[in-house]
């Protein structure tokens, strides 16, 4: 190597460091503020990892690090997955945007389009008739389409919008009719693979999975307010117990790694991997519908600037999905406890790799 590339190199590395540094601080002062056992994150800047890490640990018992590799659930960001494997289908010709459920499936009558369960606007219930958060007794997906065949809707198809956990896990089902295959296989098959999402899925439980624990000092059980899952005591915490989301994982199943997690972000934001989903059909995600509805994404404004995200929570799991398509940059964080704010760590990382970026040296 000549002293010209030399130099060049020893430049990518003093700003790589530079970059990478100040993102960790953020992530170290974050978990410790909040009093959180673990969190990891990545940041994605122009398709590439600008981030990728961790702080704390996975197992508050065996002290067991939080890594970029740890599995934790992502709850409702699994919504931003369900969506884009739909609108996959719809650009495949295999499914229609404005196709009726009840014509999908005739045990399905309910007057509701793809369309209307991609924005939250199918006047569905949020959980049904489900007690799943207190009993953790998840339908199957026989108890889906039975609630389904006799559901009442609380407003007209598309004059209003309502979140809706049971129409996402709705959207699953249609899903795995239209293609003849269980939703975790299509799910695995068609989007997860194809971004090289190697460790992320669906149920059953799996190795080097993160334990979530509730916040500190609240005690649980609670005979006034029970709530599913609540295991063994550590410390001055509970485990929340693993559960198997059944038919409703398509909402908030799915668990993933701060890097699979990385894939996503920047197959969302880069413009790049169009032969699992188009630019145009990506965009199309980000499309307003009442309520600052997007297809799987919610649709806000952050310092002025527009960004989508989501959040998520399952089995004191907590998640955030951050995209910033006009400075192409992404954040995903996840974390293990029932108090941590991902959101306040997304944007934290997010104004962080804003500014750094803005005073890069040029690479050039």
């Amino acid at each position: 190597i000549n002293g010209h590339a030399l130099m060049n190199l020893a430049t990518l590395v003093i700003a790589a460091t530079a970059t990478v540094a100040p993102l960790q601080v953020v992530l170290d002062e974050q978990r410790t503020g909040q009093d959180i056992a673990g969190i990891s994150a990545v940041v994605v800047s122009r398709g590439e990892t600008l981030f990728l890490g961790a702080s704390g640990v996975s197992d508050l018992d065996t002290g067991e690090e939080m890594t970029p590799d740890t599995r934790l659930y992502i709850g409702s960001v699994s919504k931003v997955l369900t969506a884009t494997l739909t609108l996959q289908l719809v650009e495949s010709g295999l499914l229609d945007l404005d196709e009726s459920v009840s014509a999908i499936d005739h045990e399905v009558r309910i007057p509701v389009t793809v369309r209307h369960l991609l924005s939250h606007s199918s006047g569905l219930a949020r959980e049904g008739d489900f007690g799943y958060w207190f009993d953790a007794d998840f339908p199957t997906k026989r108890e889906l389409v039975d609630y389904l065949s006799k559901a009442e809707l609380g407003f007209t198809p598309g004059s209003d919008t309502r979140y809706s956990n049971i129409g996402y896990a709705t959207l699953g089902y249609v899903i795995s009719q239209t293609v003849s295959q269980p939703f975790s296989e299509t799910l695995r098959d068609r989007l997860l693979e194809p971004l090289g999402m190697a460790s992320s899925g669906i149920a059953p439980p799996v190795k080097a999975m993160a334990n979530g624990y509730t916040p500190p000092g609240r005690t649980l059980p609670n005979d006034e307010r029970p709530f599913a899952g609540v295991g063994a005591r550590v410390g001055d915490r509970h485990v929340r117990m693993y559960h198997d989301a059944a038919a409703m994982a398509p909402a908030f199943g799915v668990y993933s790694t701060a890097r699979d997690m990385g894939r996503l972000a920047a197959f969302l934001v880069s413009g790049e991997s169009g032969d699992i989903l188009s630019t145009s059909m990506r965009s199309l995600m980000r499309e307003r519908h009442s309520g600052n509805r997007g297809f799987g994404l919610t649709l806000a404004n952050l310092d002025g600037r527009p960004v989508a995200r989501h959040d998520g929570w399952f089995a004191a799991h907590r998640a955030y999905l951050l995209l910033d398509d006009r400075a192409d940059i992404a954040v995903a964080v996840l974390a293990n406890g029932d108090n941590a704010s991902p959101r306040r760590i997304a944007e934290s990382l997010l104004r962080t790799a804003r500014s750094l970026l803005e005073e890069r040296p040029d690479e050039t």
